[in-house]
């Protein structure tokens, strides 16, 4: 892993804030540009059959309040255009997450079930995005489309009641999250042996909660790939949708993990989709709204660490797509490179002054971001009145405790529970058909997704460009 800081309070780095102001402020954003990360990542320019199908602007499902950034009195002027050259948006309009989160969250998706041709779209839908701010696709692994990572998903035959793979099931699953493989899994004859222990205590759990007779290990105490293979059902392959933003620094061979999953629950048995607004379309409508900003950042050399922005698929599977991610590391990123994960996960919906946070390690203790997400609260224009630490239940179950059972800090940025103040119960509308985007305007305008981009795009600025203690050397 690369250089920690202790988790004792020191002082951060000081850094240059990217304001709302500034992000929404008439710029307009930088062209598409071939970036190198090592030699291991490819150039974002176009490969033999990795072009993507041009996707049309999201379709209008609602009016969208704008932002509540008051516009100037008078309008700076805009540079002259070349009549010969396509008319780019400003980052300004490209850095509303609502804007994506409206078609994240759309019936065209279906609510985005790991596999589906909906959760297909939404990956090429945010690949055009990263694609436009000149963004890597780091995975050579997978030379046709370096911006993704395929993975086939599997479950238990019999285990589940009739319909849950159409989402029917979905419906009653009211606590929050996931545990490792609890409805799905991934399967290869290189999956590490923790991983290979913790697939064979799911069976017996998911066997034994079915009433279902367990088939022993034909030697010692745990099955291999093979046989957990002859006793699961393939239901199709899945993605992670994947891309840099390269450091310019000395240490931009670290890499901060910026990620949200992109899947939902499909659909029910009458085909009417599970939109999933704020699980998680929110999430990953903040991470595409976060990536103008950054870029111009990284362009003006403020960019000190890499940023990879991972949006992943079947974690309702239970984490499949960051446990994949982990067990499988892409050429020139290793559990090593990484300095930070931050994971974004319903972040929509309640009122626009308060979010709860993870930052803590598997021990329950404070870990580096602890800092790093107050300081990056105290440069928002309006900062957060509240930022609750009240839900280290919920630390494993979501995409981020896959790194974090390797070490990994971690921070989990998730929307909080009814209370204001703290604990409380979950949106009712959880994993139901009403999560829809309606809710969060009703309950904030759209303000809250958007308050959620500025602080994580601080929270990154200063995890990418904090100053850190020399590693102690390692005992022979």
């Amino acid at each position: 892993m690369a250089t920690k800081i202790p988790d004792s309070p020191r002082p951060l780095a000081s850094v240059s804030r990217l304001s709302t102001q500034d992000a929404r402020g008439p710029q307009t954003q930088a062209k598409n540009r071939p970036i190198s990360f090592k030699d291991g990542f490819e150039s974002s320019g176009a490969r033999p059959g990795s072009t993507l199908p041009r996707l049309p602007a999201p379709p209008p499902v609602l009016s969208l309040p704008a932002p509540t950034t008051p516009a100037p009195t008078t309008p700076a002027p805009l540079p002259p255009t070349d009549p010969s050259k396509p008319t780019e948006p400003p980052v300004s309009s490209d850095s509303d997450p609502m804007k994506y989160l409206e078609y994240l969250a759309s019936d065209e998706l279906k609510g985005r079930n790991s596999p589906s041709e909906g959760l297909d779209l939404a990956s090429a839908y945010v690949q055009e995005h990263v694609k436009k701010y000149g963004l890597v696709g780091p995975n050579s692994n997978n030379p046709e489309n370096p911006f993704q990572q395929k993975f086939n998903v599997f479950s238990f035959a019999g285990a589940q009641a009739e319909g849950a793979a159409h989402g029917a099931a979905h419906g009653a699953h009211k606590e929050f999250g996931h545990k490792t493989f609890e409805e799905g899994f991934y399967l290869d004859d290189k999956m590490p042996k923790d991983t290979l222990a913790l697939l064979n205590r799911q069976y017996e759990s998911t066997m034994k909660a079915s009433g279902q007779a367990l088939v022993p290990a034909r030697s010692g105490t745990q099955r291999s790939v093979e046989e957990l293979r002859q006793v699961a059902t393939a239901t199709g392959q899945a993605v992670n949708t994947m891309a840099m933003l390269p450091g310019t620094g000395p240490h931009k061979d670290e890499v901060i993990v910026v990620m949200a999953h992109l899947d939902h629950v499909g659909v029910d048995r009458q085909g009417k989709a599970y939109n999933g607004a704020d699980d998680n379309a929110s999430g990953s409508a903040v991470l595409m709204a976060a990536v103008p900003e950054l870029a111009e950042a990284q362009k003006r050399g403020e960019l000190d660490r890499s940023i990879l922005f991972i949006w992943t698929g079947a974690e309702e599977k239970g984490l499949v797509g960051s446990q994949y991610f982990v067990d499988h590391p892409i050429p020139g990123l290793e559990l090593k490179n990484i300095a930070g994960v931050i994971n974004t996960d319903m972040v929509g919906r309640w009122d626009d002054q308060r979010l709860s946070v993870v930052d803590t390690n598997t021990k329950g203790q404070p870990n580096y971001f602890r800092d790093v997400v107050d300081q990056a609260n105290q440069q928002l224009a309006d900062p957060f009145d509240r930022i609750n630490r009240d839900i280290n239940v919920y630390r494993d179950r979501q995409d981020g405790a896959s790194f974090g059972r390797k070490g990994e800090d971690v921070l989990f940025l998730f929307e909080g529970l009814s209370n204001p103040n703290g604990g409380g119960d979950l949106i009712p509308e959880y994993h139901r058909q009403d999560d829809d985007i309606d809710k969060i305007i009703e309950d904030n305008g759209g303000e809250k997704p958007r308050r959620v981009k500025d602080l994580m795009v601080n929270v990154i600025n200063i995890a990418a460009n904090r100053t850190t203690e020399p590693a102690e050397p390692k005992k022979p």
